[in-house]
């Protein structure tokens, strides 16, 4: 996953400069979000809770005594008697006793309307208030059975109860007001702790949305730099590693300009260092390669002219005897010696016809080339004219070779030639057109097998090179041509034999789609 140098730098420096402010961030938003978390206190909430509704059940045991107590004043029959018209004062002084006897603080009669008016109202005590509800307010009272007054800080708990049909009866208690204060208190307290929690809940929430955002932020920042060092940091490594692969292409002219750290650049140096000695190696190699190959060239050619030179030189002599007779040369000796100088002549004229072959061979012309069809041709030159018996067998639908046609020609001349020498009389040699699967890239090629007595690995091994030869005729070089027409096209070329069984030549050649332009 993280095959290359940069990636791993990239890995690397990323985390190094995120995990720590990363491990920072999440350590310090966890502890503030616990001691915000610490102000949100269930069991205060809870307790501010139920201190409110204990007092206010208080409140609501009053309202109904209060309410009880109406009840039984409006039910007394003293009460209904004196409601009577004409008797207000009296029905008053009845109330206030009532009322007093019953502790309560207070007492008042309303006539419903509309419009709704208070008949009177009796205060027991002297810092108590009588309550001024409005309509509305005594409807409701009326059917609920209660009434409390004073708003958020409750100052009155009154208890309603009708009074034949025109009246109704209110009687109540004041409350002290450090109970409507507490009860204030409580309730602000109370809201102000909710309010808290919410605040808490969203405080707590948006640090670590923050974190998220600062996380997310860290990140990009750290991805930035670390992209950046190491594209710094790997630079001079991937340059290092492009000129290697320059110069195992065989470009070794490539050279690199040290740069990065100590290190690195002491590797770009040494890289340069090794490339001038492998290219001052390599120049020693070929000189040294052409030098042998010359002392090759000029071994094979001075073999090849000193074989025929030996008869040349006998025969010379033998005329140069017969000259010497004090006879008539004789016509026989003669016409052999100069037959046999004749033909050895012949055949240095043939080594220096096949070695200028090799030494001035022409650019190929590069046209599309059917390999199927210029097989067939060539073994019509040779069917009819020995027995040995020409096939010629193309697989299939090949596409178009790019060569040089005319010099494919003579390669195959040249290797059916060999193929005929080693076969039997009635042997068979097979010329085969078919597609290489074994490259990259799709190449044809192209077999000549025989069924001669086949050769051995060593005369295998040194079959290509030049001058070398079985056969007591020939100047040596036909697969040195080979070779070097083989090489011209950019194909290979290769020799299979087994002794006894046959030899089998084949070489590749690239495809029309595949050739230069």
């Amino acid at each position: 996953m993280l095959g290359t140098l940069r990636q791993r730098l990239l890995a690397l420096f990323l985390l190094v400069s995120l995990i720590p402010s990363l491990g920072l961030t999440l350590i310090v938003t966890y502890y503030l979000s616990r001691s915000i978390s610490a102000l949100r206190n269930p069991e205060t909430e809870n307790a501010l809770a139920q201190s409110l509704e204990v007092i206010r059940e208080g409140i609501e045991r009053l309202g109904s005594d209060a309410r009880q107590h109406a009840e039984v004043m409006a039910l007394d029959p003293t009460t209904r008697r004196l409601l009577a018209p004409g008797r207000p004062a009296d029905l008053e002084r009845h109330l206030r006793e009532e009322a007093r006897s019953r502790g309560l603080d207070y007492v008042c009669l309303y006539r419903i309307g509309p419009p709704t008016e208070r008949v009177f109202g009796a205060r027991l005590g002297p810092r108590i208030t009588l309550p001024q509800p409005e309509r509305e307010s005594l409807l409701g009272a009326l059917e609920q059975g209660g009434l409390i007054t004073g708003g958020d800080a409750p100052r009155q708990v009154s208890g309603v109860a009708p009074l034949g049909r025109e009246y109704m009866l209110l009687a109540g208690y004041q409350l002290d007001p450090e109970i409507s204060k507490e009860i204030l208190d409580l309730q602000q307290n109370l809201t102000m702790y909710r309010k808290l929690s919410v605040y808490t809940w969203i405080s707590e929430r948006s640090l670590w949305i923050f974190a998220a955002i600062w996380t997310v932020v860290l990140g990009l920042a750290s991805f930035a730099l670390a992209y950046f060092v190491s594209r710094d940091t790997a630079r001079p490594i991937l340059e290092l590693r492009g000129a290697m692969e320059h110069v195992s292409s065989g470009d070794l002219s490539h050279r690199v300009k040290p740069s990065g750290t100590k290190e690195v650049r002491f590797l770009g140096t040494t890289f340069n260092q090794m490339v001038e000695e492998l290219q001052t190696s390599r120049r020693a190699l070929v000189r040294a390669e052409r030098l042998a190959a010359w002392r090759e060239v000029a071994r094979a050619v001075a073999h090849e002219i000193r074989n025929p030179l030996t008869p040349i030189q006998f025969a010379l002599e033998r005329l140069r005897d017969e000259a010497r007779r004090p006879e008539a040369p004789r016509a026989r000796v003669v016409q052999e010696n100069a037959d046999l100088i004749l033909n050895e002549v012949h055949s240095l004229q043939e080594f220096v016809t096949s070695f200028s072959a090799v030494a001035q061979l022409p650019e190929p012309h590069f046209t599309p080339c059917d390999l199927g069809a210029l097989a067939e041709n060539v073994a019509k030159l040779y069917r009819g004219s020995t027995p040995i018996e020409f096939r010629v067998e193309v697989a299939g639908q090949l596409p178009l070779a790019w060569a040089d046609e005319a010099q494919i020609q003579r390669v195959l001349v040249n290797l059916i030639k060999n193929a005929m020498e080693a076969s039997p009389e009635r042997g068979i040699i097979t010329l085969r057109a078919l597609r290489d699967t074994n490259g990259p890239e799709p190449l044809l090629r192209v077999e000549i097998e025989d069924q001669g007595h086949g050769m051995d690995p060593a005369t295998l091994e040194r079959a290509v090179a030049p001058g070398f030869t079985t056969k007591s005729t020939g100047s040596g070089l036909g697969l040195t041509l080979v070779q070097r027409i083989v090489d011209q096209h950019s194909g290979r070329f290769f020799l299979e034999s087994n002794p006894g069984i046959g030899t089998r030549a084949w070489f590749t050649l690239p495809a029309a789609s595949e050739g230069p332009e």
